[in-house]
């Protein structure tokens, strides 16, 4: 499954408690290796730290969205908590899941983003009826966003 980066601001959105590393890779290198400083998001932060050999370099940090926007195609894989959710196999290429569904958005996300998209666009949303099984996704999804 290639992610998006609304689909990694989504699985970082959800997991609060996590810590996200984003290997980058290295220009000067050729792209073969990534970059000695690794982007960081400490659990419960919305800042990106560069991080060289564990240590925060000073005045690097970067908000989380417009680094993801202005980075995103030089980030090599994405790890949560030191394991690597999401990988890019070389430069260039698209980022794919190594678990999709932890990128697979409930019917609650899906239904706002929709509802964001059609506010954004001036479009009206159709939505359909709902059964009962979805219904009780949408609500688990509220509960859900409440709590963070």
């Amino acid at each position: 499954m290639i992610i998006t980066t609304l689909d990694a601001l989504r699985v970082i959105k959800n997991n609060p408690n996590a810590a996200f590393t984003f290997p980058i890779y290295d220009v000067l290198s050729g792209n073969t290796k990534t970059a000695p400083k690794i982007p960081t998001l400490a659990a419960g932060s919305e800042t990106i730290w560069l991080m060289d050999k564990g240590v925060e370099v000073p005045k690097s940090h970067y908000d989380l969205v417009h680094f993801l926007r202005d980075l995103w195609d030089d980030v090599a894989e994405i790890k949560k908590n030191g394991k690597v959710i999401a990988q890019r196999v070389a430069y260039g290429k698209p980022m794919l899941a190594l678990d999709e569904t932890l990128f697979k958005p409930d019917a609650y996300d899906d239904l706002i983003e929709t509802d964001l998209v059609g506010e954004k666009t001036k479009r009206e949303i159709v939505v359909g009826d709902l059964t009962e099984d979805a219904a009780a996704a949408l609500m688990r999804g509220f509960i859900r966003s409440q709590e963070n």
